[in-house]
Protein backbone atom coordinates (compact mmCIF):
# COMPACT_ATOMS: atom_id res chain seq x y z
CA UNK A 1 0.00 0.00 0.00
CA UNK A 2 1.44 3.43 -0.89
CA UNK A 3 2.50 5.68 1.95
CA UNK A 4 0.48 8.79 2.66
CA UNK A 5 3.22 10.97 1.08
CA UNK A 6 3.01 8.90 -2.13
CA UNK A 7 -0.78 9.16 -2.08
CA UNK A 8 -0.67 12.91 -1.58
CA UNK A 9 1.86 13.32 -4.40
CA UNK A 10 -0.26 11.20 -6.73
CA UNK A 11 -3.40 13.15 -5.87
CA UNK A 12 -1.66 16.49 -6.38
CA UNK A 13 -0.27 15.50 -9.81
CA UNK A 14 -3.26 13.52 -11.08
CA UNK A 15 -5.43 15.00 -13.83
CA UNK A 16 -8.67 13.04 -13.75
CA UNK A 17 -9.99 11.93 -17.13
CA UNK A 18 -13.49 11.27 -15.82
CA UNK A 19 -15.86 11.24 -18.76
CA UNK A 20 -19.06 10.05 -17.15
CA UNK A 21 -21.52 11.77 -14.89
CA UNK A 22 -24.17 9.47 -13.45
CA UNK A 23 -24.67 6.39 -11.34
CA UNK A 24 -22.30 3.42 -11.31
CA UNK A 25 -25.18 1.27 -12.55
CA UNK A 26 -25.53 3.37 -15.70
CA UNK A 27 -21.78 3.68 -16.19
CA UNK A 28 -21.39 0.04 -17.32
CA UNK A 29 -24.09 0.34 -19.97
CA UNK A 30 -22.83 3.69 -21.26
CA UNK A 31 -19.21 2.51 -21.28
CA UNK A 32 -19.84 -0.72 -23.16
CA UNK A 33 -22.07 1.09 -25.67
CA UNK A 34 -19.27 3.57 -26.38
CA UNK A 35 -16.78 0.73 -26.85
CA UNK A 36 -19.05 -1.19 -29.24
CA UNK A 37 -19.87 1.90 -31.31
CA UNK A 38 -16.26 3.06 -31.39
CA UNK A 39 -15.14 -0.35 -32.72
CA UNK A 40 -16.74 0.36 -36.09
CA UNK A 41 -15.34 3.87 -36.44
CA UNK A 42 -11.80 3.18 -35.19
CA UNK A 43 -11.19 -0.37 -36.37
CA UNK A 44 -13.97 -1.29 -38.77
CA UNK A 45 -14.83 -4.25 -36.58
CA UNK A 46 -18.02 -5.47 -34.95
CA UNK A 47 -18.18 -7.35 -31.70
CA UNK A 48 -20.24 -10.52 -32.09
CA UNK A 49 -20.18 -11.60 -28.44
CA UNK A 50 -20.77 -9.98 -25.07
CA UNK A 51 -19.47 -11.65 -21.92
CA UNK A 52 -21.15 -10.53 -18.73
CA UNK A 53 -23.00 -11.53 -15.63
CA UNK A 54 -26.70 -12.31 -15.60
CA UNK A 55 -27.95 -9.00 -14.27
CA UNK A 56 -25.81 -6.86 -16.52
CA UNK A 57 -27.48 -3.83 -18.07
CA UNK A 58 -24.56 -3.62 -20.49
CA UNK A 59 -25.84 -6.37 -22.77
CA UNK A 60 -29.26 -4.78 -23.14
CA UNK A 61 -27.57 -1.58 -24.27
CA UNK A 62 -25.44 -3.27 -27.00
CA UNK A 63 -27.42 -6.26 -28.28
CA UNK A 64 -28.83 -4.31 -31.22
CA UNK A 65 -25.76 -2.12 -31.89
CA UNK A 66 -25.16 -3.51 -35.39
CA UNK A 67 -28.75 -4.58 -36.17
CA UNK A 68 -31.48 -6.52 -34.38
CA UNK A 69 -30.00 -9.11 -32.00
CA UNK A 70 -26.59 -8.81 -33.68
CA UNK A 71 -24.66 -9.45 -30.47
CA UNK A 72 -24.84 -12.76 -28.58
CA UNK A 73 -24.57 -12.86 -24.81
CA UNK A 74 -22.36 -15.33 -22.96
CA UNK A 75 -22.26 -15.75 -19.21
CA UNK A 76 -19.51 -16.99 -16.97
CA UNK A 77 -20.54 -20.30 -15.40
CA UNK A 78 -19.31 -18.96 -12.08
CA UNK A 79 -21.99 -16.25 -12.17
CA UNK A 80 -24.69 -18.74 -13.15
CA UNK A 81 -23.57 -21.17 -10.45
CA UNK A 82 -23.60 -18.37 -7.86
CA UNK A 83 -27.14 -17.35 -8.87
CA UNK A 84 -28.37 -20.94 -8.41
CA UNK A 85 -27.27 -20.80 -4.78
CA UNK A 86 -28.53 -17.26 -4.24
CA UNK A 87 -31.98 -18.05 -5.63
CA UNK A 88 -32.30 -21.23 -3.58
CA UNK A 89 -31.32 -19.34 -0.42
CA UNK A 90 -33.86 -16.63 -1.22
CA UNK A 91 -36.53 -19.28 -1.82
CA UNK A 92 -35.66 -20.90 1.53
CA UNK A 93 -35.88 -17.58 3.38
CA UNK A 94 -39.27 -16.73 1.84
CA UNK A 95 -40.72 -20.20 2.46
CA UNK A 96 -39.89 -21.20 6.03
CA UNK A 97 -41.39 -24.66 5.49
CA UNK A 98 -38.47 -25.40 3.12
CA UNK A 99 -35.78 -24.85 5.75
CA UNK A 100 -34.66 -27.09 8.56
CA UNK A 101 -33.17 -30.52 9.07
CA UNK A 102 -33.73 -32.82 6.10
CA UNK A 103 -34.89 -29.94 3.93
CA UNK A 104 -33.21 -27.08 2.04
CA UNK A 105 -30.17 -26.41 4.24
CA UNK A 106 -27.19 -24.21 3.38
CA UNK A 107 -25.05 -27.34 3.22
CA UNK A 108 -27.45 -28.93 0.70
CA UNK A 109 -27.50 -25.75 -1.39
CA UNK A 110 -23.68 -25.56 -1.35
CA UNK A 111 -23.43 -29.17 -2.56
CA UNK A 112 -26.06 -28.75 -5.26
CA UNK A 113 -24.43 -25.53 -6.42
CA UNK A 114 -21.05 -27.28 -6.63
CA UNK A 115 -22.35 -30.29 -8.59
CA UNK A 116 -24.33 -27.98 -10.88
CA UNK A 117 -21.12 -26.12 -11.74
CA UNK A 118 -19.31 -29.40 -12.42
CA UNK A 119 -22.20 -30.55 -14.63
CA UNK A 120 -22.11 -27.41 -16.75
CA UNK A 121 -18.32 -27.21 -17.05
CA UNK A 122 -18.00 -30.86 -18.07
CA UNK A 123 -20.73 -30.71 -20.73
CA UNK A 124 -19.95 -27.64 -22.83
CA UNK A 125 -21.61 -28.22 -26.21
CA UNK A 126 -23.37 -31.39 -25.02
CA UNK A 127 -26.98 -30.57 -24.15
CA UNK A 128 -28.12 -34.12 -23.38
CA UNK A 129 -25.06 -34.69 -21.17
CA UNK A 130 -25.77 -31.41 -19.41
CA UNK A 131 -29.39 -32.40 -18.79
CA UNK A 132 -28.34 -35.81 -17.42
CA UNK A 133 -25.69 -34.30 -15.16
CA UNK A 134 -27.96 -31.56 -13.80
CA UNK A 135 -30.46 -34.25 -12.78
CA UNK A 136 -27.55 -36.28 -11.37
CA UNK A 137 -26.50 -33.22 -9.35
CA UNK A 138 -29.89 -33.17 -7.63
CA UNK A 139 -29.73 -36.90 -6.87
CA UNK A 140 -26.10 -36.71 -5.69
CA UNK A 141 -26.91 -33.79 -3.39
CA UNK A 142 -29.95 -35.63 -2.00
CA UNK A 143 -28.07 -38.89 -1.43
CA UNK A 144 -27.20 -40.15 2.04
CA UNK A 145 -25.65 -43.24 3.59
CA UNK A 146 -29.12 -44.40 4.62
CA UNK A 147 -30.63 -43.65 1.23
CA UNK A 148 -27.99 -43.70 -1.55
CA UNK A 149 -29.13 -42.10 -4.82
CA UNK A 150 -26.23 -42.60 -7.20
CA UNK A 151 -28.01 -44.17 -10.18
CA UNK A 152 -27.72 -40.97 -12.22
CA UNK A 153 -24.12 -40.11 -11.33
CA UNK A 154 -21.43 -40.09 -14.02
CA UNK A 155 -19.32 -43.25 -14.06
CA UNK A 156 -15.62 -43.84 -14.54
CA UNK A 157 -12.99 -41.16 -14.01
CA UNK A 158 -15.69 -38.45 -14.03
CA UNK A 159 -17.70 -40.06 -11.22
CA UNK A 160 -18.81 -37.85 -8.34
CA UNK A 161 -19.20 -40.84 -6.05
CA UNK A 162 -16.57 -42.11 -3.64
Amino acid sequence: MPSSIESETFAADHVCQSNFQGSALKMEAVGVTRIFQRSIVKGGLKYAHYYGDGDSKGFISVKDTYGKDSVTKYECIGHVQKRVGARLRKLKSKNKNLSGKGKLTDSFIDGLQNYYGIAVRSNVGNLSGLQQNVIAALFQSSSSVEKPMHGQCPIGKDSWCD
